[in-house]
């Protein structure tokens, strides 16, 4: 069974300034592309949402998984839903503090 999927305001802000990011450097078509293909990876972990690394002790059930070597994908699967907290391309540093942060304000809905 397929979760719906959940992108954080902060997390998608995050792929719009991706998309900006490789659009400046090395075009508009290949930013498409980029983020289109970080799209189709974020539905098929919608059905298989238990992958990625297990990073619990700031959020429970945080997960971490790889992107094309560059992109690190933060996220919880939830029992309705995937939530993603947030996008960290190029070695930038995943926040905890930040990431429970997303998910507490999430946590409501």
């Amino acid at each position: 069974m397929t979760r719906p999927l959940i992108i954080h305001p902060d997390a998608a802000g995050e792929l719009n300034d991706l998309y900006d990011y490789i659009a400046e450097h090395s075009g508009p078509d290949r930013a498409w592309g980029y983020v289109s293909a970080i799209k189709s990876f974020l539905v098929d972990l919608c059905a298989y949402p238990e992958r990625g690394s297990l990073r619990s002790s700031a959020v429970d059930g945080l997960r971490i998984i790889g992107f094309r070597r560059r992109l690190s994908i933060a996220f919880v699967a939830r029992d309705g839903d995937v939530l993603v907290l947030g996008f960290f391309y190029a070695g930038r540093s995943i926040d905890a503090a930040l990431l429970a942060q997303r998910v507490n304000l999430t946590e409501g809905r």
